[in-house]
C-alpha cells in the first residue's frame, strides 16, 4: 500500500471566512500531487444542484475522500448516505471547535474520520462522537507570500522591515458583542449568564478547554452535552468578539494605530476609534502579502488552549513579529520569541510592551527569529501528517 500513489478525492463544499477553506484545500491538493498522489479536487457549491457530479463518484474507490467542515455528511442518495456510496474512508477536516459542526459530526457514516486542530478537540470528538473511527490533531499551517529566493532581501532585510506599511495589523472579522448578547437573550436568557461566567473564568486565568468551562457551570446530561454545546455556540462567538474588542481597545488606548482587515469593523465604537484604520475585508489569498507588509501581527486566540490560530503561523512565515495571548503550543515552542499578553490583564500587558513595540530593531529581531522557525509550521509539514494519517487508516482497513 505504501508503494502505491495515494488516490484522493477532495470534495469542497463550504467557504469559510475569507475563503480560507478553499485556500487550504487547494494547498493540500497541490502538495499531495507534488508528492506523487493522484488527487481529484471538486468544488460542490450546492449538493442538490451538483448532484450529477456527486453521483459520478458513487461506486468509485479512493484511498480517502477529504472535505473541510463538510456538509456532505448530511447528503443522501438512493442507497442511503451519499458518502457511504463511495468506496473510501471520509476525512472531515474541522477548522474550528467541534461544537460548531455538531450536525455534521453526529451523522453515523460507515467510515468516518476527522482531523481537528488540537488535542482537546480530539478528546471531545472521541467522547461525544464514538462512531467516528479515528481522529488526528493537526493544526493549520503558515503560508509565505514570497518564497525565499532572489527577492528575499526585498521582503526580509531590516531596511525593508522598517518601511513596512503596517505597524500593527489584525486580520479578523468583528461583530459587536452586543449583537451576540441580543441573540442569546432571544434564544435562551440563561446563555447570557453562562457566557459571563465562562468569560470571567478565562479572565481569571482558567486555561481549561471551553467545553470543560461549559461543563463546570451547567447540569447538562452527558448524552445531550454535544447537542447542547451546539445550541449554545453563540456563547463562544460572544466571548471571542469580547476579547477581540478588548485587545484592540487596549492598543488604541495606549496610543497605537491598529490596521484591521475584516468584516464589520465599521461597527466598532470604542473611545479611540479614530486610531483604528479599517481596510476592506481581504480574501485569504491576500492575507500573507498584507502580513509581509506588517511589522507586528496581532492574534487574539479563539477559545483554543492548545494550538495557535493560523494567524500566528502566517505571521511567522512572512517575517512579522507576533503579539498574542498564549496557548500551550506557544508556551512550549515560542514563548521567548513572541510578545504575549494576558487577556485578563490586557491594559497592563500592552503598557509593559512599549519598549519593544516602539523599537523597530527589537521587533525585527523577533520577526526574523520567528521566520527562521517557520519552516516547522508550513503546509508541507501538515500534508506530511495528513498523509501519515491516511496511511494509518489504510493499514487498519
Amino acid at each position: 500500500m505504501a508503494n502505491k500513489p495515494l488516490k484522493i478525492l477532495i470534495l469542497e463544499t463550504r467557504k469559510l471566512s475569507y475563503g480560507s477553506s478553499s485556500v487550504f484545500l487547494k494547498l493540500v491538493c497541490g502538495i499531495l500531487r507534488e508528492k506523487g498522489a493522484d488527487v481529484t479536487h471538486c468544488i460542490i457549491n450546492d449538493p442538490e444542484a451538483d448532484s450529477v457530479l456527486l453521483e459520478s463518484f458513487s461506486g468509485k474507490s479512493f484511498d480517502a475522500v477529504i472535505g473541510m467542515n463538510s456538509v456532505l455528511a448530511l447528503a443522501e442518495c438512493d442507497s442511503g448516505k451519499y458518502l457511504d456510496s463511495i468506496n473510501a474512508p471520509f476525512i472531515n477536516i474541522i477548522a474550528d471547535h467541534p461544537m460548531h459542526v455538531h450536525k455534521y459530526l453526529e451523522v453515523r457514516l460507515k467510515r468516518y474520520y476527522v482531523i481537528c486542530l488540537d488535542k482537546h478537540h480530539k478528546e471531545y470528538i472521541g467522547k461525544y462522537y464514538p462512531h467516528i473511527k479515528k481522529t488526528a490533531a493537526i493544526p493549520l499551517g503558515g503560508i509565505k507570500y514570497m518564497p525565499d529566493g532572489e527577492d528575499k532581501e526585498k521582503y526580509y532585510s531590516y531596511s525593508q522591515f522598517a518601511k513596512r506599511k503596517y505597524h500593527i495589523f489584525f486580520p479578523a472579522t468583528y461583530t459587536p458583542p452586543s449583537y451576540y448578547k441580543r441573540v442569546m437573550e432571544e434564544t435562551n436568557i440563561s446563555y447570557v449568564k453562562q457566557a459571563e461566567e465562562i468569560m470571567y473564568a478565562i479572565l481569571d486565568g482558567d486555561t481549561s478547554p471551553v467545553h470543560e468551562l461549559y461543563r463546570n457551570i451547567t447540569s447538562w446530561k452527558e448524552e445531550r452535552f454535544a447537542a447542547r454545546m451546539y445550541k449554545a455556540r453563540y456563547i463562544d462567538k460572544y466571548i471571542r468578539d469580547c476579547f477581540r474588542d478588548m485587545a484592540v481597545s487596549a492598543l488604541l488606548e495606549e496610543g497605537y494605530k491598529v490596521d484591521v482587515a475584516g468584516a464589520r469593523w465599521d461597527m466598532y465604537n470604542g473611545r479611540y476609534k479614530d486610531r483604528l484604520v479599517i481596510h476592506r475585508q481581504k480574501e485569504y489569498t491576500d492575507i500573507p502579502e498584507a502580513m509581509a507588509n506588517s511589522q507586528v501581527v496581532l492574534n487574539v486566540q479563539p477559545l483554543f488552549t492548545e494550538v495557535p490560530h493560523d494567524r500566528v503561523f502566517n505571521a511567522m512565515a512572512n517575517g512579522s513579529a507576533v503579539l498574542s495571548d498564549t496557548c500551550s503550543y506557544i508556551e512550549a515552542n515560542y514563548k521567548n520569541n513572541m510578545l504575549l499578553f494576558n487577556i485578563g490583564n490586557i491594559h497592563e500587558s500592552i503598557a509593559g510592551m512599549e519598549n519593544i513595540l516602539n523599537n523597530t530593531e527589537k521587533l525585527y529581531k523577533m520577526a526574523s527569529d520567528l521566520r527562521n522557525l517557520s519552516e516547522n509550521e508550513t503546509w508541507y509539514d501538515r500534508c506530511a501528517r495528513i498523509t501519515g494519517f491516511i496511511n494509518e487508516i489504510l493499514n487498519v482497513l
